[in-house]
């Protein structure tokens, strides 16, 4: 297993750090890409609740299209699509068969997934987004791979048992120490950057995409599954891979924002 997620990892590394450097429609078509097939296994997962699926993915798609055209106006222009949508289904839905719970389920998707791509977006579009992106995707990559190796070598006390019984709280130590050191040698190569901003960064993005991990485990437990997909061998799907970033796309650019401020915009 371990061999299948290096070898997806080093396919898959170089073109997302092409789209990253590349930026504009490169990185807004790789991140389209990734909501239809996160979107994708996040339906699947909830088609007992039978979610609107034209719905869900025009209003997901509308959210990160608009992100990149108007930026932070665009992500609440996409809700507003989402919210409007809603409405005529609801117009037109069949009452009595649990259409609020339907719409609940099927929004839910659009705010977890589509909007933490749509920030990715969002913060590669800042000044220094290009390397803010690239701390983004560091921290929570090394976080990942700390959080792996220490919990196997030491991990003794468990985490979250009922949630992800593997996962340790030496291993989450372990991995918020690896994104202080993606964020350290972000910050090397970065001199515009302090030093205590790069580390606060590179701390909130270690913490917050551990939420983001747990999150998606707690789904996964719910409806009993292993993993969200079978796309990437060694990872699972899109959603297992990206759980972090989903969650720490949103902090970075908030933790940006009241950090850098005005550097950035």
């Amino acid at each position: 297993m371990l061999g299948k997620r290096v070898l997806v990892a080093v396919a898959g590394i170089p073109i997302g750090l092409a789209a990253v450097i590349l930026g504009g429609y490169f990185l807004l078509g790789l991140a389209v890409i990734l909501t239809v097939l996160g979107l994708h296994e996040y339906y699947r997962l909830v088609r007992a609740y039978r979610p609107n699926l034209l719905v869900g993915y025009l209003a997901g798609l509308t959210v990160v299209a608009t992100s990149y055209f108007f930026g932070q106006r665009g992500v609440l222009l996409g809700l507003g699509v989402l919210l409007l949508l809603s409405f005529f289904w609801a117009l037109g839905g069949r009452l009595g068969e649990h259409l609020v719970a339907r719409m609940a389920v099927t929004s839910f998707g659009v705010f977890w997934v589509a909007i933490g791509f749509a920030y990715v977006l969002l913060v590669r579009e800042f000044e220094h987004g290009l390397a803010l992106t690239i701390l983004l995707l560091a921290c929570t990559m090394v976080n990942d791979t700390f959080a792996y190796f220490v919990g196997r070598a030491v991990g003794r006390y468990r985490m979250a048992p009922r949630i992800s019984p593997k996962k340790t709280v030496e291993g989450a130590l372990g991995g918020l120490v690896g994104s202080l050191v993606a964020a350290i040698l972000v910050k090397v190569y970065s001199p515009w950057l302090g030093w205590q901003d790069a580390l606060v960064l590179g701390l909130i993005i270690g913490v917050v995409g551990q939420w983001g991990d747990l999150f998606e485990s707690a789904v996964k437990r719910d409806f009993r599954v292993k993993d969200s997909g079978g796309l990437l061998p060694g990872h699972g799907g899109i959603l297992d891979r990206f759980d972090a970033v989903l969650f720490a796309g949103v902090a970075t650019y908030w933790g940006a924002v009241a950090l850098l401020g005005e550097a950035v915009k």
